[in-house]
């Protein structure tokens, strides 16, 4: 099978959709599909292209025998704006998709991401090449953008969203990484099979420690002896990281708040921090987030009051296949709530509100049989569903399927 993908992120990018983009090519790769992936320089979450790829102009390389073509397009240094992230999004998806139209001709046509114009792009580029494309959708754009403030005028969200999922609906399949999302793609008229939803997936033998707790601790310059609570990931809007730098400015365990990351809002919450209290690192390569996670006590997942109809973030599955419990001070009716009380692995706290996360820390780190049953609770959740050699699988045969259709039956809505 030849397929081509587009997609905003891949690795090296450490956050977000990039790990999840490029285990699912590889697995095609891996079994002797041919694969070009067609994406950006990679910049996320910095929003500043990394130093090993300031080169100008097109590069294509070879990762893990996956073709990747990357184009130039807009980054902007400050992505907060409706009009940054139209440029942003519709500067790739312009390049990409005449990149697209360059290469051999695929099977099978693959968008992944959370940009409507990409997917759009790809849209095109399939129905001129009459060949089958597949949507996976990591996030509802418009939604993700009303509830960070992005976009706030409510006949511009009806419009956008109406845009948005009009483009899905016409791909010959769309992955989803919930129930809530594809239940709101079927209330704005998706064909319901159209659907999966497919979760995206953790390797879970890579959070195997290498070395002792106090050792990994001493590495990353932390006291082995104080309570240590990790959040990983992106610092940005969405996370919302002010209420946990305002938690542990009243946090009275004596703990060491680490955040693991980058973002546009590193530098503010770097100012705010309690110097005494926490901390921030760069990311780490993945045996070096596995120890440390190891090393932790206990796993933080913040997001803003308004974020509710939005993907489940990935860090929270790389701390149910960690094994550790988790506070997550995050709206009660959004993904990350319901996935946490599904596998009951941790506690739930109103957002924004930095009393409850605190106390509810404190709740955790004084009772430690509790924290290791949470614990154990959420990576037996991790292994069930997000077992990364079932997930790719399972994606790789949904495009498989496709890629045999006839090319008269490919291109209607």
């Amino acid at each position: 099978m030849h397929v081509v993908v587009i997609g905003i992120n891949y690795p090296p990018e450490v956050a977000g959709i990039a790990p999840q983009t490029a285990a699912l090519c590889s697995h095609l790769a891996a079994r002797g599909d041919d694969v070009y992936m067609v994406t950006a320089k990679p910049h996320y979450p910095t929003w500043r292209v990394f130093p090993d790829h300031r080169r100008s102009g097109f590069n294509l390389e070879v990762l893990d025998g996956v073709r990747v073509v990357r184009v130039p397009s807009c980054i902007p240094a400050k992505p907060g704006s409706l009009i940054r992230r139209v440029i942003y999004d519709g500067s790739f998806a312009l390049i990409a998709g005449l990149t697209a139209l360059l290469l051999p001709r695929a099977d099978a046509y693959l968008y992944v991401g959370a940009q409507p114009a990409v997917a759009a792009s790809t849209a095109l580029v399939a129905r001129i090449r009459r060949r089958p494309w597949v949507a996976k959708v990591a996030d509802l754009a418009v939604n993700a953008g009303a509830a960070v403030g992005v976009i706030r005028h409510p006949v511009l969200v009806r419009l956008l969203r109406t845009i948005e999922y009009a483009v899905y609906r016409r791909a010959n399949a769309v992955l989803v990484l919930t129930e809530g999302f594809a239940e709101e793609l079927i209330r704005h008229g998706m064909n319901g099979r159209k659907l999966h939803v497919v979760r995206d997936s953790e390797d879970m033998d890579s959070f195997r420690p290498t070395t002792t707790r106090a050792e990994t601790r001493r590495r990353h310059g932390l006291d082995p002896e104080r309570p240590l609570i990790t959040h990983i990931g992106s610092i940005g809007r969405k996370q919302g990281l002010q209420v946990a730098t305002q938690a542990a400015n009243e946090d009275q365990t004596g703990s060491c708040w680490l955040l693991v990351g980058d973002g546009p809002e590193r530098p503010a919450i770097e100012r705010s921090a309690p110097a005494d209290r926490m901390c921030v690192l760069p990311f780490l390569s993945r045996p070096d987030l596995a120890d440390l996670l190891a090393a932790s006590d206990v796993a933080l997942l913040t997001q803003r009051r308004r974020v509710i109809e939005s993907v489940i973030p990935s860090k929270l599955m790389t701390y149910m296949a960690a094994g550790l419990p988790i506070v997550a001070s995050v709206h009660t009716d959004s993904e990350a709530a319901r996935l946490i009380r599904r596998a009951e692995c941790g506690l739930v706290v109103e957002p924004e509100a930095p009393a409850l996360l605190r106390d509810a820390i404190a709740e955790l780190l004084a009772d430690p049989d509790r924290r290791r049953r949470l614990g154990a609770a959420g990576h037996a959740f991790a292994e069930r569903e997000f077992n990364r050699s079932r997930v790719v699988a399972a994606q790789a045969s949904i495009l498989e399927s496709l890629a045999s259709v006839p090319e008269r039956q490919t291109c209607g809505p």
